[in-house]
C-alpha cells in the first residue's frame, strides 16, 4: 500500500523522494539514486489496510549506507517472519485465493467442453501466474527510498484522527521523524481548522540527547532558518528551528487538502523538510476513523449571545431538556403520530463542544426541511440567524409527500394565528411565573425544590413551541419586508428602567429609601437580565444586587468625570411630558406603568407614542410602508419575539433560583458542575460526584485557553483534547485566503453590490491620495443605518472594561449580548464577528439608532484597539482608516 501510494503521488507530481519497491526475490539496484546513504521501509500488504492495520509495528531502517542496503533489505523482510500471525494470514490469504481461482477454473472447462479445454487450461496458469505474483509482490516487498537529512519532520493527518473532521493536525519534530515516533525528541502541534484558526500546542525543552551515530543528523538539525513569524523564538536556535514557518505551514496543508483530493479518504501523510523543502514520504489512509458514526455539524451562530464563553454542565444540560421539550411540542403539534420518529432528532438540537454551546445544525436543517418551501426558507433563516456558512446538510430522510402537505396546511393557518397566540402565552407565561416565583421562595425541602423544577419545565414548555413558530414569521416578513427598521422593541424597556434607575441614584443616593424601592422595582422585573443570561451560573441582578449598585455607580462616576451618559434616547426626538420628572417618565416606558410588572407587554401607551412621533418625522411614503400589512406583521412578530425572550430569561432565571437554593442546603456552588440526571441521582440516591466535579472543573480550566470556533464538523461524539501544555494562536492571513475585500456574507442585489463597488473604489482613490496604496476593506452585513469615522475599543471579555471607555468608540467584539446596552449607548458604533439581522447587537444599535456591522469573519483578529476604522452601516463596509502603531 505504501508504495503504490508513492507511487501514485510520484507520478502526479507530488515531491517524493525517489524510491524503488524490491520483492524478497530481487537483487538491490540502486542505479536510480546517486545518494549514499538510503532508507528502507517495511511495505507489508496489510500494514496500512482499513480492515486491520499494523501500521508501524514492521522494521524501518533509516541513514542506510550504500553498501550495508542489503543487509537492511534482509532485515526488514525478517520482521514479517518475526510476526507469526502476520505471515499466516498472508499465506493464508494467498493459498485460499489461488485455490479459488482453480476451483472456478476447473468448472468454468467441465461447462465449455473438450474443444475449449486447451484454451480455458491456457488461460488459467496464466492467471494463477499473474495473481500469484501479485500477491507475492504486494505482501513481500519492501521500499528502498533517497534518504533525507531534514532539519525538521513529522505526520500531518488531514482530518483528527479522533473524528473531529474540521481540523488538520500536524505534529512536527526536530531531525528524524523515528525520534519523534519513539518519543525520543520533542515535538510541536500544530492545530489547523480551515478558515477558523490556527494555534501551536507544546514548548521545546533542552533535552535532547543525541548519541554519536546520529551526529551528522544533529548537525543537519541544527541549520538556522530565517523565520520573522516567531521574533521570540531567536531566543532559543534550536526552538527557532523546529517550528514551521508561515509559508512552511502553508505549503503542508495545501499538501494535505491536495492528497486527501487525490486519494478521496483522510490521509495520514509523513513528511520531512530539508533545505526548507517539504518532501512526502508515506500517505496512508486513516484507519481510526469509524465512519459508521453519524457525522454531526455543529454551528454557534446567534446561540453564542445567550450561552457565551465556557459554559457548565448543568446549564448544557438544562438547555438540552428545554430545546428537547419545546420541539417534541411543537412536533405534536404538526408530525402527529409521526412524531415518534423524530425524537432521537429532537435530543440534538443543541450540543456542547469543548465546553461551549453550539446549535446542531443539521438537526435544524431537518426540522426545516419539513416546511413548505424550504429551499427558499432555509437561505432566510440562514441570513437571518446569521448563519455564515451555507453548506445544508441533512440527518434524515426527505419527508413523504403527504406529509409536507399536511404541514404546509398546518404552518399556513399556525402563521396567521400566531401573533394571537403570543398573545395567549404572554398572558398564561405571566400568570404561571407569578405562581412559580412564590412557591420558589416558600420551599426549603431540596428534593421538593428539584421536583418543583420538573413541574414546571412541564407546564410552562406545554404551550411554548408557538414561539419558534413566530420565529419563523419573524425571519420571514422580516426578510421580506427588506428594510432595516427600528421598530419599537421590548428589549428597550430594560434599558429605559436602567435609566431611570440610573437617575434616581443621582438624586437621591445609593442609600436613599427612593433608590432602594426603584431598584427592588427593576431586579422584580429585569434582575435576570444580563450578559450570559441564559447560563445558571452567570450571577445576575437577581443573585448578587451589588452587581447592580456597582453599575450604577460605574454610570454616576462617568458623569462627575464630565461624561455625557445618554440613558434614553434622544431628548430632541422624546420629550417629557409636563408634570413628570425624567426618572418618572423613563420608568413609565420601560414598564408601561409604574412598578406594574403585569403591564409589561408590547401594547403600552409610551410604545404607541413613540409610534407616532417617528412616523410624523417619516415621509408620506415611508409613513404609508409602516401601515402596511407586512410592516405590521414584522413589528408585531419581532415583538413577540423579544417579549418571549424576555421569558425565557426570566424562564431560566427561576431555575438559578432553584439550584442555588439546592447548592446552599447541598454542595455550594460545585452543584452547577453536574447534569440534571446527575443532580438528581445525588440528591435522591445521595450519590457523591466530587471526583466528577474536580474533572469537570479542570476541563472548563483547559478550554477557557482554546480557540472559540464558529463551526466544527464531528464523527460522532468527539470533543477536542482538554491541552495542558503551552498554547500559542498564530496569526496567519494567507491561510484564511483574505484580500483587501473580505468577509461578503449573504447575497445583496446588483444595486447594493454596485454601490458598495462605488464606495470600494472611492476608499481605494483616497488611500492612494493619502499614500497608502492598499486600504484595508472588510464586507460584513449591515443592520443599522448610518456612517461613522471613530477609534476601535476592543473587548473580549465585558468585565475588562468599564463603561466609561466605551464613550465615542466604535466597539468591536465577537458578539453581545442584552448585558452590553450600556456600553453600546455609551458608543458612537458597532463592529462584531458574528451576528445577524435579529441578533440583539442589530436590535439594540438600531434602537439607539447606532451605525453597526456585523458578521465579519475573523475581524476580531485584523483590528486592535487604537485602530480608526469608518464603519458603513447600509452597504455593511469596515475600512481601516489608521492603524495604530
Amino acid at each position: 500500500m505504501k508504495a503504490k501510494n508513492l507511487g501514485i503521488l510520484a507520478a502526479e507530481g507530488f515531491p517524493v523522494p525517489k524510491f524503488i519497491v524490491l520483492s524478497e526475490r530481487e537483487e538491490p539496484d540502486l542505479s536510480f539514486s546517486e545518494k549514499d546513504f538510503f532508507a528502507v521501509r517495511s511495505n507489508f500488504s496489510a500494514e496500512d489496510g482499513g480492515e486491520h492495520s499494523f501500521a508501524g509495528q514492521f522494521l524501518t531502517r533509516l541513514n542506510v549506507k550504500r553498501e550495508k542496503v542489503e543487509e537492511a533489505v534482509q532485515e526488514v523482510f525478517a520482521s514479517y517472519a518475526g510476526s507469526l500471525d502476520y505471515k499466516e494470514k498472508a499465506n493464508r490469504g494467498k493459498e485460499e485465493y489461488c485455490s479459488q481461482k482453480q476451483g472456478k477454473a476447473e468448472q468454468g472447462k467441465a461447462e465449455q467442453g473438450k474443444a475449449e479445454q486447451g484454451k480455458a487450461e491456457q488461460k488459467k496458469a496464466e492467471q494463477k501466474k499473474a495473481e500469484q505474483k501479485k500477491v507475492e509482490s504486494s505482501v513481500e516487498t519492501v521500499i528502498i527510498q533517497e534518504m533525507l537529512f531534514p532539519e525538521k519532520s513529522g505526520v500531518l493527518f488531514t482530518k483528527n484522527p479522533k473524528g473531529l473532521l474540521s481540523e488538520m493536525v500536524a505534529v512536527l519534530g526536530q531531525g528524524l521523524g523515528d525520534k519523534v515516533v519513539e518519543d525520543q525528541e520533542n515535538v510541536l502541534t500544530y492545530h489547523y481548522f480551515p478558515g477558523e484558526c490556527l494555534y501551536q500546542e507544546g514548548k521545546l525543552r533542552d533535552n535532547y540527547m543525541g548519541d554519536e551515530k546520529d551526529a551528522d543528523l544533529e548537525k543537519a538539525s541544527r541549520i538556522r532558518l530565517e523565520n520573522e513569524n516567531f521574533a521570540d523564538s531567536k531566543k532559543d536556535h534550536r526552538a527557532g528551528t523546529l517550528v514551521l514557518t508561515e509559508k512552511e505551514l502553508k505549503t503542508l496543508f495545501t499538501l494535505g487538502e491536495r492528497i486527501e483530493q487525490l486519494f478521496q479518504k483522510p490521509m495520514d501523510i509523513e513528511f520531512a523538510i530539508e533545505g526548507g523543502k517539504i518532501y512526502i514520504l508515506q500517505a496512508r489512509e486513516i484507519t481510526t476513523l469509524d465512519t459508521h458514526l453519524p457525522i454531526r455539524i455543529l454551528d454557534n451562530s446567534n446561540i453564542s449571545e445567550s450561552f457565551p464563553g465556557i459554559c457548565l454542565p448543568l446549564s448544557v444540560s438544562f438547555a438540552k431538556e428545554m430545546y428537547y421539550g419545546i420541539f417534541t411540542s411543537l412536533g405534536r403539534r404538526f408530525l402527529g403520530e409521526k412524531v415518534s420518529s423524530y425524537k432521537e432528532l429532537f435530543q440534538q438540537m443543541v450540543g456542547e463542544f469543548s465546553g461551549r454551546m453550539y446549535y446542531e445544525i443539521s438537526s435544524w436543517y431537518d426540522i426545516l426541511r419539513l416546511l413548505p418551501f424550504s429551499k427558499k426558507i432555509i437561505p432566510i433563516w440562514q441570513g437571518m440567524l446569521g448563519v455564515s456558512n451555507e453548506e445544508i446538510s441533512f440527518s434524515k430522510k426527505k419527508p413523504s409527500f403527504f406529509l409536507k402537505c399536511r404541514i404546509a396546511f398546518l404552518f399556513c393557518y399556525y402563521f396567521f394565528v400566531s401573533q394571537r397566540k403570543m398573545k395567549e402565552l404572554d398572558r398564561f407565561f405571566q400568570e404561571r411565573y407569578a405562581s412559580y416565583t412564590k412557591q420558589v421562595e416558600d420551599e426549603e425541602d431540596v428534593k421538593a425544590l428539584f421536583s418543583l423544577f420538573l413541574k414546571m419545565k412541564e407546564d410552562l414548555l406545554r404551550e411554548w413551541d408557538i414561539t419558534l413558530m413566530n420565529d419563523m414569521v419573524s425571519f420571514i416578513s422580516t426578510h421580506l419586508y427588506g428594510k432595516k427598521t427600528a421598530f419599537s422593541l421590548e428589549t428597550m424597556k430594560p434599558v429605559r428602567a436602567l435609566s431611570a434607575l440610573k437617575t434616581v441614584a443621582g438624586k437621591h443616593g445609593l442609600d436613599s429609601e427612593e433608590y432602594r424601592r426603584e431598584k427592588k422595582s427593576y431586579i422584580s422585573a429585569y434582575g435576570d437580565r444580563i450578559e450570559g443570561e441564559l447560563k445558571l451560573e452567570t450571577r445576575t441582578f437577581r443573585t448578587n444586587e451589588e452587581l447592580l449598585d456597582r453599575w450604577i455607580l460605574d454610570a454616576l462616576e462617568t458623569e462627575k468625570a464630565g461624561q455625557d451618559f445618554r440613558g434614553d434616547f434622544p431628548k430632541e426626538k422624546y420629550s417629557l411630558r409636563k408634570g413628570y420628572s425624567e426618572a418618572e417618565h423613563s420608568m413609565q416606558k420601560a414598564y408601561g406603568k409604574k412598578d406594574s410588572f403585569e403591564k409589561d407587554s408590547i401594547e403600552t401607551d409610551c410604545s404607541e407614542k413613540d409610534c407616532e412621533e417617528t412616523s410624523r418625522m417619516e415621509k408620506p411614503s415611508e409613513a404609508k410602508l409602516r401601515k402596511s400589512f407586512l410592516y405590521r406583521l414584522a413589528e408585531s412578530s419581532c415583538n413577540n419575539r423579544e417579549i418571549s425572550r424576555l421569558h425565557r430569561t426570566r424562564c431560566f432565571g427561576l431555575m438559578r433560583q432553584i439550584v442555588d437554593k439546592i447548592g446552599e442546603k447541598t454542595i455550594g456552588f460545585d452543584v452547577y458542575y453536574l447534569s440534571l440526571e446527575e443532580l438528581e441521582e445525588m440528591l435522591f440516591s445521595g450519590k457523591d460526584f466530587s471526583l466528577k466535579i474536580e474533572r469537570e472543573k479542570e476541563l472548563r480550566k483547559a478550554y477557557e485557553r482554546l480557540p472559540v470556533l464558529s463551526r466544527v464538523k464531528l464523527l460522532g461524539k468527539v470533543d477536542r483534547d482538554p491541552l495542558s501544555g503551552e498554547i500559542r494562536v498564530l496569526n496567519y492571513e494567507s491561510f484564511k485566503g483574505k484580500g483587501n475585500i473580505e468577509g461578503q456574507i449573504g447575497k445583496p442585489g446588483k444595486d447594493e453590490e454596485h454601490r458598495k463597488a462605488g464606495k470600494i473604489r472611492q476608499m481605494e482613490k483616497a488611500g492612494k491620495e493619502d499614500g497608502d496604496s492598499t486600504p484595508r476593506v472588510f464586507l460584513g452585513r449591515g443592520v443599522s443605518k448610518g456612517i461613522f469615522r471613530g477609534e476601535v475599543l476592543k473587548i473580549k471579555r465585558l468585565q475588562e472594561v468599564s463603561v466609561a471607555e466605551a464613550k465615542g468608540k466604535i466597539l468591536l467584539s465577537y458578539s453581545t449580548d442584552p448585558g452590553w446596552f450600556p456600553y453600546l449607548n455609551m458608543a458612537e458604533g458597532l463592529i462584531t464577528e458574528r451576528g445577524s439581522l435579529l441578533s440583539h447587537s442589530a436590535i439594540l444599535a438600531r434602537e439607539l439608532e447606532k451605525p453597526a456591522v456585523v458578521n465579519i469573519p475573523n475581524i476580531m483578529e485584523e483590528l486592535h484597539s487604537g485602530d480608526i476604522v469608518e464603519i458603513d452601516g447600509d452597504l455593511g463596509i469596515c475600512s481601516v482608516v489608521k492603524q495604530k502603531e
